[in-house]
């Protein structure tokens, strides 16, 4: 949750804390802002000030420069650490330019030179905590604006998985399946990217790959797509335009483009003997080797218009088979094993990584 920020950056609301080794400095300084309306604490050193900031957030620190351990400059650097919005006002009596230099680089909000009246602080408290509400301010809107922009792609996420979803639903009928085989070679071709490590955009690439691979089969005729016989050697060369009519589709959407190579690809061979480019090994996208072995395994075990569907025994057997010639032998193994522990329902990728923001304002 975006924690709401105080109402007021004065009176009951802002905290000052003030370090000085000078017992009766520090004791002016606390009444005098005291009578301001502010909460102040008193630290007789730089280390006593941090163990304090441990349990105690204040919103202002006016600090001496020169102290016994830690310094002022190192406490503002420690404390800046912990809160870049905190605000820190430097006091001293032998101030150079090169410590106030530093100071400033150490983004103090002011460095005052000894002698200073509590009039001249409390001015210097006051644009330290408009500064520090103004900076936490314009950051829980920027917060807020992300959680919107989040929002709305997490609908224009769903819009899209379920539009790729639909067309996918089409190829599948184009093609004379039932069964959802589209639906299982996302299924598997998931499943087995994740047991491979494949990073997020991979898996995206090849959720994406999986759902539409066949789609250059909506220019295949029907009499070809469909014929319940073995194809000639003609319509087979017709068959294989598949993968770059797919690819040629894909290529007209920028967002569709990333799953060019494992579309276009994934009818190619571990021994270069595959279609359309002749690709071996490691020349063949991971997204392809993987969609291959998915889609046959799926292949086998549906009826499809020329034969009946086989066991997946029997299919398990022809993927070993062919590992080392077909496909890749690393890709076989992974499907073995997941296949093993039962394969998980697939999931929409996140297009966007429009990951909810959540935490508070510092």
């Amino acid at each position: 949750m975006i924690a709401t920020l105080p109402s007021a950056p004065h009176g009951s609301y802002s905290r000052v804390l003030i370090v000085d080794d000078e017992e009766s400095l520090r004791k002016v300084l606390r009444l005098g802002l005291a009578a301001d309306g502010y909460d102040v604490r008193e630290a007789e050193n730089g280390e006593a000030a941090l163990d304090m900031l441990a349990g105690w957030a204040p919103d202002v620190i006016v600090s001496d420069l020169l102290m016994p351990g830690v310094d002022g400059i190192e406490l503002l650097r420690r404390a800046k650490e912990a809160d870049d919005t905190l605000g820190f006002i430097v006091l001293t009596g032998v101030g150079t330019t090169a410590e106030a230099i530093r100071a400033l680089r150490l983004n103090a909000d002011d460095y005052l030179l000894k002698p200073y009246d509590v009039a001249e602080l409390s001015i210097a408290v006051s644009r330290a905590l408009e500064r520090r509400r103004l900076v936490r301010q314009n950051r829980f809107y920027q917060q807020c604006l992300e959680l919107r922009v989040a929002q709305l792609g997490q609908q224009l996420e769903r819009i899209t998985a379920d539009a790729l979803i639909s067309l996918a639903g089409a190829v599948e009928a184009r093609d004379g399946y039932t069964g959802a085989h589209l639906e299982r070679v996302t299924r598997y071709a998931q499943a087995v990217g994740g047991a491979l490590e494949l990073s997020r955009d991979q898996l995206r690439t090849l959720w994406i790959g999986a759902l539409l691979h066949d789609i250059g089969k909506i220019s295949i005729p029907d009499r070809i797509l469909n014929k319940p016989s073995a194809l000639s050697s003609d319509e087979m060369e017709v068959m294989r335009q598949h993968p770059r009519l797919g690819a040629a589709i894909l290529e007209q959407s920028t967002f569709l483009a990333a799953a060019v190579p494992a579309v276009l690809h994934h009818h190619e061979r571990w021994d270069g003997g595959g279609y359309p480019a002749g690709l071996t090994q490691g020349e063949i996208p991971i997204e392809a080797r993987v969609l291959a072995v998915a889609d046959a395994y799926d292949a086998i075990v549906s009826d499809r218009a020329y034969r009946r569907r086989q066991s997946e025994e029997t299919a398990m057997e022809e993927l070993w088979r062919c590992s080392g010639s077909q496909f890749d032998p690393e890709v076989v193994e992974a499907f073995t094993a997941v296949r093993g522990e039962g394969f998980p329902e697939p999931v929409a990728p996140r297009f966007w990584h429009s990951d909810l923001l959540s935490g508070s304002v510092p």
